[in-house]
């Protein structure tokens, strides 16, 4: 499956480079490069796009507001020198961020993480994935989609689902087995015997900690194998 990209950078040095790395994986195809967000909005309009990788530092707009401006955007990675935008990138629901200068390894996760999403974006309806879970919470039925889910803790009787937008968990009654059983492994990891993470809201990992931006997770030893395999 080739993987569409269109890249977006004012720094016609800086889309060189990614272009560059971009193509040393044969499963990527450039369909173009692009200075000018306006540029990108007329592109999109004529060509089917699988993924931006969009600058967030330019002159006329910044690389998330630009995203917000776009009526169905394809899939976002968003590529920057600063640490700050990681958090609203996420919010959008964006892929990845990638921090420059970019290493091999962060793009091959990051198209790893392409790769899940469009396959999930392709399956036949009848195939088509449960993209929610509803658990019992403060004496009611709560429905709760995947891509709210940043990660769930396991606190014996109990499990915390932390989601985007609130300041506090949702608790309710399971064990980590039972909600981990009803969740997508397309979507979700186990990391550890206290956690399970959302492959979508993970910015780093390496064999002993999962980063999802600022918030560190460790990874226990009988679940490096299921770490490694997000490379």
């Amino acid at each position: 499956m080739k993987i569409r990209c269109i890249l977006l950078d004012d720094e016609p040095f800086a889309l060189n480079i990614l272009e560059d790395d971009l193509l040393q994986f044969p499963e990527v195809e450039v369909l173009g490069k692009f200075h000018d967000p306006s540029d990108v909005i007329a592109f999109l309009q004529v060509q089917e796009v699988d993924v931006l990788f969009s600058d967030i530092q330019m002159p006329e707009v910044l690389g998330t507001q630009f995203v917000k401006t776009l009526a169905n955007p394809p899939l976002v990675v968003f590529t920057t020198a600063y640490n700050q935008y990681a958090v609203e990138g996420f919010e959008l629901n964006a892929v990845d961020y990638l921090v420059k200068p970019i290493r091999k390894e962060r793009i091959s996760a990051a198209l790893k993480k392409i790769e899940d999403r469009l396959k999930l974006r392709d399956l036949p309806p009848q195939e088509e994935v449960q993209q929610y879970i509803i658990v019992n919470a403060e004496y009611k039925k709560v429905k709760i989609f995947y891509d709210e889910i940043i990660y769930i803790e396991g606190l014996k009787d109990y499990v915390k689902i932390y989601i985007q937008e609130k300041t506090y968990p949702i608790l309710t009654r399971s064990n980590l087995r039972g909600i981990e059983s009803r969740l997508s492994e397309q979507i979700f990891v186990r990391i550890h015997n206290s956690y399970i993470v959302n492959k979508q809201k993970i910015t780093g990992f390496h064999h002993s900690k999962v980063l999802l931006s600022k918030l560190e997770l460790p990874v226990g030893k009988k679940y490096i194998d299921n770490i490694k395999a997000l490379s």
